[in-house]
């Protein structure tokens, strides 16, 4: 409601701005008398300063439509496009600086535990710990959208790039994609709810090989999450033992579209004798799709984050 509200605002503004305010120029020369309404900060123009810009006067429990209303009353009509944009920010800019504050602390390094050998005759438990790390990519229609900053796929690729090039010597690594058959038409659904692949098998990382594993596919189909959750097991089948951490990375933008139970999935994979814990990254996810996602990663012992 209040998103809407926003918006109309925004229009009554513009459009009682007249020609000049939609031209970008003003129609007359400011006084050199300014009111305190034209003494309002420059607003940012690029994401990070939109991300830290905030609060505005009415913003998140502040907001108040009559006061709001009665504020943008008292604006001129011979404002500029950008002079308009900047009262708004300052009005209606909501406060991100606690959310960056906790992505800022966000941790996404893999802790092992891993303890040097004392000898030929160290006890088990003080062996280096083998991290077998198994990454699902959605590759659904969905991810070849644009966000800031390009594509979501290209995006996505990019930083599992970087991730896996930061993993802990020793450690092994799994790509296994799904929904990259078919389409996102109702007519390939079949097809595309059947498809989930193992496009780098688990093994140490090599640079070249990962590189061409990834650019093998391009986001098309469906989103059979659940379905890529249950053949993960099979991937770590055989890597349960006592000093072996298995660890699933999900990257995606959506929900299940295929039927499937992935909460059910993710609890059965945490649950078996692998133990693996599944964690959940969500790449542009909705409310909805979000509060989906945490529940997978809570089933399966891990962690939601955007």
């Amino acid at each position: 409601m209040k998103q809407a509200l926003s918006w109309s605002l925004i229009l009554c503004l513009v459009f009682t701005g007249g020609c000049s305010l939609l031209s970008g120029e003003p129609a007359d020369k400011p006084d050199a008398d300014k009111s305190d309404h034209d003494q309002v900060k420059r607003a940012a123009t690029d994401v990070e300063g939109m991300l830290r810009e905030g609060p505005g006067k009415y913003a998140g429990d502040k907001y108040d439509e009559e006061k709001v209303k009665a504020e943008l009353d008292k604006l001129p009509d011979n404002m500029t496009t950008d002079e308009a944009y900047n009262h708004l920010v300052a009005l209606l800019a909501e406060d991100y600086k606690p959310i960056l504050k906790e992505l800022d602390r966000l941790d996404l390094t893999i802790k092992t535990n891993i303890k040097e050998p004392g000898g030929v005759n160290t006890p088990e438990a003080e062996l280096p710990k083998q991290v077998n790390v198994e990454i699902l990519l959605d590759a659904s229609g969905s991810m070849a959208g644009r966000v800031s900053g390009g594509v979501k796929m290209d995006l996505a690729k990019e930083a599992i790039r970087d991730f896996v090039s930061k993993m802990p010597e020793g450690a092994q690594v799994a790509l296994r994609v799904y929904g990259h058959k078919g389409s996102n038409q109702q007519k390939d659904k079949e097809l595309s709810c059947k498809s989930t692949e193992v496009v780098y098998p688990l093994e140490a990382y090599d640079k070249s090989s990962f590189q061409k594993s990834l650019d093998q596919f391009q986001p098309t189909g469906w989103t059979p999450l659940a379905a890529a959750i249950e053949q993960a097991k099979s991937d770590l089948s055989g890597k349960a033992e006592e000093n072996v951490e298995n660890i699933i990375y999900v990257v995606s933008d959506g929900i299940e579209t295929c039927g499937g139970d992935p909460v059910k999935a993710a609890q059965e994979l945490h649950q078996s004798e692998i133990r693996a814990i599944v964690n959940i990254i969500g790449f542009d996810v909705d409310n909805a799709g979000q509060r989906a996602l945490k529940k997978v990663a809570k089933a399966g012992g891990g962690k939601y984050t955007t």
